[in-house]
């Protein structure tokens, strides 16, 4: 019993702490080479080319990063560009694009988050201009080049 209060009070803390981080990028003007997408009418949620999470209230808990490795957002999947402009998500939901930075943006990891099927990093965008932040599926980033 001890161990579930313990992890519903994680989550509450991590959702405030994601919430803070996301409110706080939103608040920025997105650099030029950033797609801003919040205030666009009707945007549609795109299909992912590989397999999502069927139920995303069996996902995981997001769990600090823990290192300043950097990474880059790849829309490359099976060899194939299929995402020029990489996609950043609300949550790992999905319900709502926060924006979207070209395929090599370089990025920092904050939080991943171990999935049954397809598991998410929050990131912040690195580089010139205002950071846009938000949650991509794994195979959408890539580490160490």
């Amino acid at each position: 019993m001890k161990h579930i209060v313990v992890r519903e009070r994680i989550q509450k803390l991590l959702v405030v702490a994601v919430f803070t981080l996301t409110a706080t990028a939103l608040a920025e003007a997105p650099a030029p080479s950033v797609a801003d997408t919040r205030n666009a009418p009707n945007v549609a949620i795109p299909a992912l080319p590989f397999p999502d999470n069927p139920d995303p209230g069996a996902c995981g808990i997001p769990t600090p990063w823990g290192t300043s490795e950097t990474a880059r957002l790849s829309g490359t999947y099976e060899g194939e560009l299929v995402e020029p402009m990489v996609n950043l998500y609300d949550s790992h939901a999905r319900r709502e694009i926060t924006g979207s930075a070209p395929t090599g943006t370089e990025v920092v990891v904050m939080f991943s988050q171990s999935n049954p099927v397809l598991n998410y990093y929050l990131v912040k965008t690195v580089g010139p201009g205002p950071t846009q932040e938000g949650w991509v599926p794994a195979p959408f980033l890539e580490f160490g080049e």
